[in-house]
Order: C-alpha cells, then structure tokens, then sequence
C-alpha cells in the first residue's frame, strides 16, 4: 500500500516528453508510484512543451499513477544565462516543494541535480539516492575532451565525491563501476545497486522477419560518434567482406545524416555495401531491430566505460537479436559470452575463420533469439529494474517509521 507520509522527489535533468526521459526515468516512476508517493521533477525542453498534444499525454500519465509533475522549462544560450536560470530553478523548486510537503527521500538521477543537495541538506533532513548513470565527469573528459585542469572538471570531481561520500545508498549501472566506487572511495558494497539500462518488454519484443530478402543485415543502433568509433566498427564489415561473397546490409538507425554516416565509412568497405540510415520513431523500433542478423558497435575504451552499458544492448536482447562488440568492460564479457549471445571482437586483430563461424552459428543458431530474450529479462527487465528501485525506497522509507 502507498505510504503516503513519506514522500519522495525524484530530479531529473533529462526530461521525460523526451524519448530518453520517457523510458528511464517516467516508465521507472509509473511502477514505483504503486507503492510510493512520487515527486517528480524534470525540465523539459522549449520544443517539446509546444507540443500540447503530447504535453497533455504526458500529462494524464502522470495523473492517473498520482505522480505530482513539477516541470521546469530548459534553458539555453544567452552566453551562459540559460545555464544560470536552470541551476537557479534547480535549486529553490526542491525547496519550495521541501515547504509544501513531508519529503523523507530524494532520488537524483546522475550529477547535475546533485548541485542543490549541499543546500537541501544544510536545511532539511532526508535520505540521498545517488543515481549515478555512469562517471558523467569522466565521460566528459574522455568523450568531448574536458580538461582535468578545468575548473568545471574540478568542480564535479568535487561534487561526484561529496554525493559519494553523502548518499544513503548509490544506484549504478555496472558490476565494474561498483566495484572501483567501493574501493576509490571505501564505500561498503553493499550501500551500492547495480541497476542497468532496463527495457520494457511491452515496447520491445520480436516481431518476426517476414522478408524474403536473405542478405547479411548487421544493425547499427544510435551515436556514429561521440562514445563510438564508427569507423573502427567499419573493420569487422571490411573483414567479413574478405571472407563472403555475398552483399552485406548495414542498417544503420539513427538521427543523424545519411551523408554524415556514409562520411565516415572507408570508401573500399562502402563500395561493396548497401547503406540504409534512417530514423525510426520508438514505436516501430522492434520490428526494424528484428530484422538485424545482429547489433554491432565499438565503444571506445577508456576508464569512464567501465560505468556504461548503453540502452541499445537490452534492446537488441529483448528482440532476440546477438550482439558483435568490442570487451569495453568486464560486465558486457559476463553477458555475452558466458551466456551464448554474441562476440566479443578484438577491432585491432583480424576475424579468424573461428570467429566469422561464431557468428553465423549466432545468427542461424535454433535457440539464439531464445536464449537473448531470456538473459533479457533475467538482467534488463524494467519490472525487475522498478522493483529494485522500490526496494531501496522501501528499505528507507520503513526505517523513517519504525
């Protein structure tokens, strides 16, 4: 039964009218509502509130799981100001809301929302969950090339061991990263969740391929750039073209530009291969994913990955597709091949004739997709990932009143 004295605020920085926000963040809180009273608060961007129709949709959800939405406009530009008004509504919302109602529990999701809990806590008392999402400030330098000088560096360094150190329980989303949290920062292990990007099977199921095409299709999901060295990818389809006579499809799902995508493909490699880029909305995602022989991807390997499992991976499990990819942390080696699901590929070897049979006993394999679906829902479940969270709250919550 919902306890209602004890409420909870959850901040987030990503906004839930966005794809991303939708489903880590409002699909998460529609289940854990059941249970607990939700406080919710997200800034959404400028585009996205002009949309009445969605806004209204949005909306409605969260009246009808009784989750109270304090939306909060992002703002940009303006040399700066922009960044300025957010931190400011970042900072007194969580207070107005601390006045209005008994909130025993907060719940931020990654780093930024954690810049007002210094001020919550010198006024209020409460529980702290540090939901972490991977090592945001070493992911800024390894991705977009922060300096470790930097003041902004510096200051969520800081910030990042203070929420460490202050939090009641930390949420992250590997085995790896929590074990270099609970020794960097002698944290007892077991005040830290593994909780992964989880999926909901609803939205992400395998719709059957009834296309007689029988070309190779490798699928590409997201980013060509950033955390991913698309080109390096490039290698494994340069390789698999040595070895096969037949055309190879590389389907590539994305925002960005065909031109962009085709840009960054050696030309010997594209020549010999049909491109499709195209944006898919969420909706008809798991039938373009269903129809991938399988996932492939190269995240670039530094020490910030050792926190990230992207979305893309539960996804493509969840539609009973294997997944090809580099061994960029020791939770991504478990899965896959312990569990029979997919390769881990060495980008700077070349495919041995062992490696390229893997793969094919992968895609024609009687129980692959069986198989995917099943470490799907045994790691990647958004049911198991919500009860976890509800867990964590309830644990707190029940301490509060005993």
């Amino acid at each position: 039964m919902k306890n209602c004295g004890s409420q909870v605020l959850y901040i987030s920085i990503d906004g839930i009218m966005e794809p991303l926000g939708y489903s880590q963040v409002l699909k998460y809180l529609e289940r854990l509502s059941r249970d607990h009273a939700i406080n919710l608060i997200s800034f959404e961007k400028k585009d996205d509130l002009k949309n009445l129709v969605h806004l209204n949709a949005i909306t409605k959800k969260c009246n009808d799981h009784n989750i109270c939405w304090y939306r909060l406009k992002y703002r940009s530009g303006f040399c700066g100001l922009g960044k300025l008004v957010n931190i400011i509504n970042l900072i007194f919302a969580p207070i107005y809301i601390f006045l209005k109602k008994k909130i025993h529990l907060v719940h931020i999701r990654s780093y930024m929302p954690g810049i007002v809990i210094p001020v919550l806590k010198a006024l209020f008392e409460f529980k702290l969950i540090f939901d972490m999402r991977g090592f945001w400030v070493d992911e800024k330098h390894d991705r977009l090339g922060w300096s470790k000088k930097s003041f902004k560096y510096r200051f969520f360094k800081q910030l990042e061991c203070y929420l460490l150190n202050t939090s009641d329980h930390i949420v992250t989303l590997t085995n790896s990263s929590k074990n270099i949290i609970a020794k960097r920062f002698n944290i007892t292990p077991t005040s830290i969740q593994v909780i992964p990007t989880c999926v909901d099977f609803h939205e992400f199921r395998r719709v059957e391929n009834l296309s007689t095409n029988r070309s190779l299709t490798i699928g590409y999901l997201g980013s060509v750039d950033t955390a991913y060295d698309f080109p390096k990818f490039c290698i494994l389809i340069s390789q698999m073209q040595s070895y096969l006579d037949q055309t190879i499809i590389l389907k590539v799902l994305t925002s960005q530009s065909h031109a962009h995508v085709a840009r960054l493909i050696p030309q010997q490699v594209l020549s010999k291969l049909l491109l499709e880029v195209k944006f898919v909305d969420r909706a008809k995602l798991s039938e373009e994913i269903s129809s991938f022989d399988f996932l492939g991807f190269y995240l670039k390997e530094n020490f910030s990955i050792n926190a990230s499992m992207p979305t893309k991976i539960a996804e493509a499990l969840a539609c009973g597709i294997p997944i090809v990819c580099n061994g960029f942390n020791s939770d991504i080696k478990d899965i896959l091949e312990k569990k029979d699901i997919g390769l881990i590929y060495d980008f700077d070897n070349r495919l041995t004739e062992d490696q390229l049979n893997r793969i094919f006993y992968l895609i024609q394999g009687q129980h692959t997709a069986s198989r995917c679906i099943e470490i799907a829902e045994e790691h990647f479940s958004l049911e198991k990932g919500a009860s976890l969270y509800s867990n964590i709250y309830s644990k707190f919550i029940q301490n509060l009143n005993s």
